[in-house]
């Protein structure tokens, strides 16, 4: 599913790892470990968080009915062309930070999300920002959603306990490097 990469990708990479956490895309192995859990033939709203280059986005793409959307919140302008270049119509990008979610909701008419895939870098991000966007996709999820979140560190794994009803750690060495993943259902 990943496109083949250049070495400018990784150049991208490397010179926006403030906002993007990484200097390589996620492995297929992480994509399909992190998406397990989406009901694909269901869900009709999905939103990313973070979606960088995209690799994550052209997986749920590739997936989705038809009929679902999926919103991408994305604070690098690079990262927003790249997205925006995908051409999908059930696409929805925004260069907006991830706490905005609740506004951008409301601007689209919908009322709950089935799930949230979050590629964003948290343990780079200020406690009360990552405090605000766990309450945002918390209150904004639909009762049985999930919200899905990869890290290279276990760094944040608590912030997310009090906030879902479940969460369960998994982790992939077959990525570079290795994650952990948060699966939390609300």
């Amino acid at each position: 599913m990943n496109a083949r990469l250049k070495f400018s990708d990784h150049i991208k990479l490397i010179k926006n790892i403030r906002t993007s956490g990484t200097i390589t895309p996620s492995s297929n192995a992480l994509i399909n470990s992190l998406t397990s859990p989406i009901d694909f033939s269901k869900a009709r709203c999905l939103v990313e968080l973070g979606p960088g280059n995209g690799c994550i986005t052209r997986s749920l793409l590739a997936r989705m009915h038809a009929d679902c959307v999926l919103i991408s919140l994305e604070v690098n302008n690079d990262f927003v062309a790249q997205l925006n270049a995908l051409n999908d119509p059930r696409l929805k990008v925004y260069n907006a930070c991830a706490s905005s979610i609740p506004t951008i909701l409301e601007e689209l008419g919908i009322e709950r999300v089935d799930h949230v895939v979050s590629s964003l870098p948290l343990a780079i991000i200020e406690k009360d920002v990552v405090a605000a966007i766990l309450e945002n996709v918390s209150e904004n999820l639909r009762e049985g959603g999930h919200f899905m979140q990869y890290q290279y560190s276990l760094k944040n794994y608590d912030d997310v306990k009090p906030v879902f009803r479940n969460s369960r750690l998994r982790f992939t060495l077959r990525n570079m490097p290795p994650a952990f993943i948060y699966e939390c259902t609300k």
